[in-house]
């Protein structure tokens, strides 16, 4: 006889499907899709079926041409040089991948283009190159480092980065957030004092569901047992700013079983949660599931209306339109910032990150080897982008800022674009 961890997909589907929805939930997310014109807004081009997901890059990613490194670093009377800035560090490396993961990633075998223990010595040069030729020695207000998998470096490799980044203009209460992968920090209380204890002071831990089976189809490297036993120790060594990643409309996956991971979740006390819709990328493995595994188009949207609901419920503020935090100054200020129409330059390094310095948009080549290759060189790995003029910069400030908690600040766009944006 099968356990509940050996079932097929279609019967983990029809298992999730039989979930009776909590009461305390079921009218009210009923009564929230009702109350929403599905037809009009359709009619109107905001149609959710097929692939979407929130914008969080402008322009998209599929208009850019390949530029020139010293695009980026080219003044722009419409972007003065920044007193203060916004860092972005991507770290590739995984113990596995993922079934839906679209990023830039490696797994960590020892043999790849660029072993981990010499990408940090590499990256080191990119941001201090960039440092310099941005010039004048900004401050810096905020760190994320993302993945990847960044909690699978070494020790040794953690500390070499957050020593440099030390001897660099920080500010005093600098947010510093590191992506953690629930197996990476189960075992390892020593890898999470070393990240307390060299100035990181956010965690993001991906946990993404916690029904294992699910976790299965997704090839993830974890358990739910796993999942409780890391945020456990986060908090152990002290981390008061501690973000959990998750994400719906999964196959196998029903309205019931994501109402159940979300009050799981609001049970544990985060200071925040951020939640995103499965996007299917069609050249990737989950993708190929047959779609009756899948959830329901309109189970989907009333997922999307669920994670409101249960979240708000439990105390959280909706601060973004995916991201939810137990006060105001615990949510992202990085997501912020960059999305904003002030203090949005983002200086990313790595391979597969992106930025934004002076008004260039540029990506970094998502090919490790190139990466290499290139930083080997002492040369930027930029891979495509695009400078921005008034009208586009006017567009990513309007495009962006419905993400921001307090949206689009209208004196700010009037004062920065002299024009007001209602008129435009």
């Amino acid at each position: 006889m099968k356990t509940r961890a050996q079932l097929l997909p279609e019967e983990i589907k029809a298992d999730n499907d039989g979930m009776v929805l909590d009461p305390r939930y079921a009218d009210e997310i009923e009564d929230a899709h009702r109350a929403v014109d599905w037809g009009a807004l359709a009619a109107a081009g905001y149609d959710k079926t097929g692939d979407y997901c929130f914008i969080y890059s402008y322009p998209p990613v599929r208009t850019l041409q390949p530029i020139p490194s010293t695009q980026m670093f080219e003044p722009s009377p419409w972007e003065p040089h920044a007193e203060t800035i916004n860092m972005y560090l991507h770290i590739p490396y995984c113990s596995g991948i993922c079934s839906y993961c679209y990023f830039a990633k490696v797994v960590d075998t020892g043999r790849g283009p660029v072993p981990k223990a010499q990408y940090i010595p590499l990256l080191i040069w990119e941001i201090e190159d960039k440092l310099q030729r941005y010039g004048g020695d900004p401050e810096i207000q905020t760190i994320h480092f993302g993945g990847g998998t960044p909690s699978i470096l070494e020790i040794d490799q953690i500390e070499q980065i957050m020593s440099y980044l030390s001897s660099l203009n920080l500010s005093l209460d600098a947010e510093i957030t590191f992506e953690c992968a629930p197996e990476t920090i189960y075992r390892n209380l020593d890898k999470l004092k070393v990240l307390r204890d060299n100035g990181v002071n956010r965690i993001n831990v991906g946990v993404e569901n916690l029904d294992d089976r699910v976790l299965k189809l997704m090839a993830r490297r974890h358990g739910s047992d796993v999942t409780i036993g890391a945020i456990e120790n986060v908090r152990r060594v002290g981390f008061d700013n501690v973000n959990v990643d998750l994400i719906y409309a999964l196959p196998g996956q029903s309205l019931a079983s994501w109402v159940e991971t979300l009050k799981t979740v609001c049970s544990w006390g985060l200071e925040s949660v951020s939640v995103y819709r499965l996007r299917k990328h069609p050249m990737k493995r989950i993708s190929k599931l047959e779609e009756r595994l899948y959830p329901a188009y309109t189970d989907g949207l009333k997922m999307q209306l669920a994670h409101s609901i249960v979240m708000q419920a439990a105390g959280y503020l909706r601060v973004q339109s995916h991201k939810y935090a137990s006060a105001r100054e615990k949510m992202q200020r990085q997501t912020e910032r960059k999305r904003g129409i002030t203090s949005t330059q983002l200086l990313s390094a790595g391979c597969g990150a992106y930025g934004f310095l002076n008004s260039t948009f540029y990506w970094n080549t998502k090919s490790l080897a190139k990466w290499g290759e290139r930083v080997r060189r002492h040369e930027h790995p930029t891979w495509i982008g695009e400078t921005l003029e008034r009208d586009e910069l006017m567009r990513k400030s309007m495009v962006l800022g419905v993400h921001t908690s307090s949206g689009i600040d209208r004196v700010a766009f009037t004062t920065k674009f002299r024009a007001d944006p209602k008129e435009e």
